[in-house]
């Protein structure tokens, strides 16, 4: 089977483009062709297909909207990627027409840099069309349900008008105005009614997809695929906490070290991840002086190295406020018998089983979660009982090579269909 993936970037930029560069060699290894369909930035993986790939709404050292210097050109560029893109389009039918046309399509982050109007390509070519879903974008201007620091829904029903209203897109009028119109059109076209699967990480996604008008009958749940991680010393555990992933506001890190700044703890705090719109500093700000050596920022961490640091941990926390669907980090720290803190909302309770794998709190609640740190830390032999717990969870749901295989039988399912 030939399948296009389409995804913005073919680069390390995070866990849309880690699952890419894991998946299509294991679908490789299966018999299957990949064919990667993305934009020409500097420092993609190499591709014999890298020449179909769109050129970049701004520079080609410039993978971010915030590190673009903006021209007429690249204004119109990405206005154009935002809403509906004719170039996207060319520059897909030349590589379909090269390779002979495929079998499946699959988008993964397609929004603003390549846009959905591909998805009328591959139909007019009768490819079915599998869309996976990391966020809300259909759904919610700003993609994440968080407005003003707390989950919000107004939009869910098609209203995207809210969305310009409270100025969702980094509080401006422009960037929102841009945003809510390109919804209203590709609602209008009804573009992503014309997706014939939606690949979902969790239930919880999937009511709200449903909630927001698209059909029950195309929604498939498949959970995250981990790799193993490499072996590790049974006393490898060091005496800190971890949270790793991106360093932004919605991850809800100042109720973290407000709550681990509560305890009295004689174990460290580590967060590793990227920072995004200066919220390292804002962070750095509720940091009292005691505790400026016990609270670790240590940046951007990836491979072997962050997996020691994982191994290492007593147990991670995933503090978020915004409905996280069903974050990777989870499984992360369970392939590593690393036990989680979570916050109780979106996808996250169908991850974190009270007590059992880890320990759910109320997101925001600085209280509970200095509540749910005493717990774990109270009894070490309950945590290595978590862990253990949570790896058998990630080797009977999450695995690789179980993940491809429940992929392709949807795909199969979609061609057997007439078009």
């Amino acid at each position: 089977m030939k399948i296009v993936f389409c995804s913005k970037f073919y680069f390390l930029n995070g866990g849309t483009e880690r699952y890419i560069s894991e998946l299509m060699p294991q679908l490789s290894s299966m018999g299957h062709t990949p064919i990667p369909f993305s934009v020409r930035y500097a420092g993609n993986w190499k591709s014999p297909y890298s020449q179909y790939f769109l050129p970049p709404p701004g520079p080609a050292d410039q993978a971010r909207f915030e590190t673009i210097r903006l021209t007429p050109m690249s204004l119109i560029r990405h206005l154009d990627r935002s809403v509906y893109s004719f170039e996207a389009r060319s520059y897909l039918s030349r590589l379909l027409d090269e390779t002979g046309g495929a079998d499946i399509a699959y988008l993964l982050n397609i929004y603003n840099y390549m846009s959905p109007s591909i998805i009328q390509t591959f139909r007019q070519r009768g490819i079915p069309v599998a869309l996976q879903l990391g966020d809300y974008h259909l759904l919610c201007p700003a993609y994440l349900f968080l407005r003003d620091g707390r989950p919000c829904t107004l939009c869910i029903g098609g209203a995207y008008r809210h969305g310009l209203r409270h100025r969702c897109i980094k509080h401006s009028y422009p960037a929102s105005a841009v945003r809510v119109l390109s919804m209203y059109i590709q609602k209008w076209l009804k573009l992503y009614h014309l997706v014939d699967a939606f690949i979902v990480p969790c239930r919880f996604m999937e009511s709200k997809l449903v909630e927001g008008g698209f059909p029950a009958d195309r929604m498939h749940l498949l959970h995250y695929p981990v790799s193993a991680p490499p072996r590790e010393p049974a006393d490898r555990r060091g005496d800190y906490i971890l949270f790793f992933g991106r360093v932004s506001y919605e991850k809800g890190l100042d109720t973290l070290i407000q709550a681990y700044q509560q305890i009295s703890p004689d174990v460290d705090l580590v967060l590793i991840g990227k920072d995004y719109d200066g919220e390292k500093e804002r962070l750095q700000r509720f940091i009292l002086p005691e505790y400026t050596r016990r609270i670790q920022f240590l940046g951007f961490k990836d491979g072997q190295e962050l997996s020691r640091w994982i191994a290492g941990a007593l147990f991670a926390v995933v503090p978020s406020r915004w409905y996280d669907n069903a974050p990777i980090s989870i499984y992360e720290s369970y392939s590593h018998e690393t036990p989680v803190v979570a916050a109780n909302l979106g996808g996250i309770p169908e991850q974190v089983e009270q007590g059992v794998t880890g320990r759910l709190f109320s997101p925001d609640s600085v209280d509970e979660l200095r509540e749910a740190l005493l717990w774990m830390l109270s009894d070490r032999e309950r945590l290595r009982q978590m862990g253990k717990a949570g790896k058998d969870f990630v080797a009977r749901w999450c695995s690789l090579e179980g993940h491809a295989g429940r992929l392709l039988e949807i795909f199969v399912r979609l061609r057997s269909r007439s078009y």
